[in-house]
């Protein structure tokens, strides 16, 4: 046990850099950067503030048909969703791809302690995501349900617990994963392939969850029925989608001996969910680790010698540098060509499952033509945004930027190359994107032209507008390549930028699309596109030449 709490000290200290942040916070230089994050959280504020009493008025529609429950019981399954969601990318990050793996495996620890201390430190994690979301539920329900101090007691104790059994899940997923991947020399190659179905098998999941849901609901005529029959009828058909959800609202509804029954069930499987990560880790975490983090020394061939001391453009060595680190780190792979590929298989993955909700966005294609190449323009600018290759292509160097600044590289080199990485991970998105257009509405060769060659464009100016964040303040002191990419400060800034960029094109493009032909846009958002290129281009030389001279 003291060496279980030990680690989960010493990975809270990594993890979060409290200590670090504090002695930032003391350089003055650096109090701006404090204060922008609290400006950008306050401006959140209203925003929230309009979602909470959009969820007053969703609390009052469910209590009007007797089933206030079904609105607890949202809250706490679409929480679970989260972490589940955002816990199978921490998990991969923390477990296998911290930088303290370096040190903790070859002590005489056992992979539970290691397991176990990480596990803790991703609740805390979780907590800050899914408090915002699980809150506004639990307090709406209980003040119009004047709930007694019983409620408080419990809702206390399924916040607190609620993350556990769908990070369990993810954590069983990751470790299961990682061991059936690691096939000797060539694991890299099968964890990008098995990575890109594993994506696609958890949006499958999560699509099929949701239609069992929605089916599980609807009866017809004899709903009415039922809801006036049952005060829990919703919950407990959604329960049988996934019965934790049910357990814990069932649990928060009736707090009396049933209630209380149904809290010790939620929380007991929790904990047992916990023993059997636990367990499995001891037999399966050193099998998927293993080839992470060994230096495995091999001689090369003769032919691989010549090709490793081949003549290569810098600019083109910097974006094949660039790709590596991409595709060799999962952590990367999922955030970034993963996040290309999500949103186009999002679109197409309802339409291909039969799902009759999408008839409607069918028709609408097919209706209006002249839309599709400028919407389908607009999200590949937007995956430009998304892939966060721009905002994190200096962080992602991490200490090893001193490589960098030491080679005979020019700065123009440095920035052409990283935009280039970003571009061929562009290409993979838009081949996905028109390949799910195509399968929704058939288009034409000309149309697909237009949209690959102002796409290609228009990524540019917006990784190089992250690239200038990025090199602004490059987050250079991590310990796990998941803070570099999900914890980086920069990419919600570029975000930010990027959002009010593509609002203005949105705005100009409404302005003009009945008053000048279609092609005329083409060329205007063309001039755009380019100009904001050069000028940016400009300004990233001059400030990687500075910030390598002046970086420690």
């Amino acid at each position: 046990m003291n060496k279980l709490l030990a680690l989960v000290k010493v990975d809270f200290k990594n993890t979060y850099g409290f200590n670090s942040l504090i002695q930032s916070l003391k350089n003055r230089r650096n109090i701006w950067i404090a204060l922008v994050i609290v400006l950008a959280i306050l401006s959140l504020i209203p925003s929230y503030f309009m979602l909470v009493m959009g969820l007053v008025n969703l609390a009052d529609a469910f209590f009007q048909i007797g089933q206030g429950s079904y609105f607890l019981q949202m809250g706490i399954f679409g929480s679970q969703a989260l972490v589940f969601a955002l816990g199978i990318f921490y998990v991969l990050s923390k477990y296998y791809f911290a930088s303290d793996l370096n040190q903790l495996v070859p002590l005489p620890i056992k992979p539970s302690y290691i397991i176990g201390s990480k596990f803790i430190t991703l609740m805390f994690s979780e907590y800050l995501t899914s408090f915002p979301v699980l809150l506004p539920f639990i307090i709406i329900y209980g003040l119009k349900a004047s709930k007694g101090v019983a409620y408080w007691v419990y809702s206390l104790i399924v916040i607190l617990t609620m993350p556990i059994i769908p990070l369990v899940l993810a954590s069983l997923l990751v470790m299961v994963f990682m061991k059936y991947t690691n096939l000797g020399d060539k694991k890299d190659l099968i964890r990008i392939i098995s990575s890109i179905f594993f994506i696609v098998f958890i949006i499958w999941l999560q699509l099929t969850i949701q239609q069992l849901a929605m089916k599980s609901i609807e009866l017809g005529d004899a709903l009415f029925l039922n809801l006036a029959k049952d005060s829990l009828y919703l919950v407990k058909r959604l329960g049988i989608v996934f019965p934790p959800s049910m357990w814990a609202t069932l649990a928060l509804a009736n707090t009396n001996v049933s209630g209380l029954l149904y809290l010790v069930l939620f929380l007991g499987i929790s904990f047992v969910s916990i023993g059997l990560m636990i367990y499995l880790a001891e037999r399966i975490f050193f099998d998927g680790l293993i080839g992470n983090i060994e230096v495995v020394a091999k001689e090369r061939k003769a032919r691989d010698l010549t090709r490793s001391v081949a003549v290569m453009k810098p600019y083109l060595a910097i974006a094949k540098k660039e790709l590596l680190m991409l595709v060799k780190t999962p952590v990367y792979l999922l955030n970034s060509i993963g996040g290309v590929i999500i949103v186009p298989i999002i679109l197409v993955m309802p339409i291909l499952m039969g799902d009759e909700s999408m008839d409607t966005i069918t028709s609408l294609i097919s209706d209006y033509p002249h839309f599709v190449n400028l919407i389908t323009i607009g999200i590949i600018v937007v995956l430009a945004m998304v892939n966060s290759i721009g905002p994190t292509t200096f962080s992602r160097e991490g200490k090893n930027l001193w490589i960098q600044r030491v080679l005979p590289i020019r700065a123009r080199d440095q920035v052409l190359g990283r935009v280039l990485s970003s571009l061929a991970v562009q290409l993979l998105g838009i081949l996905v994107l028109i390949s799910a257009i195509y399968i929704i509405n058939r288009i034409k060769a000309a149309d697909i032209l237009i949209i690959t060659s102002l796409g290609l464009v228009g990524s540019i100016p917006m990784t190089q507008l992250g690239m200038v964040v990025d090199i602004a303040r490059p987050m250079l002191d991590w310990d796990n390549p998941q803070r570099a990419m999900k914890q980086n400060f920069n990419v919600l800034v570029a975000l930010g930028l990027g959002a009010l960029f593509m609002m203005g094109l949105f705005f100009l493009v409404k302005n003009l699309i009945y008053k000048i032909d279609l092609i005329y846009i083409y060329l205007i958002l063309f001039t755009i596109f380019i100009t904001l290129a050069i000028i940016l281009q400009g300004i990233l030389e001059k400030m990687v030449e500075r910030q390598f001279m002046e970086l420690e």
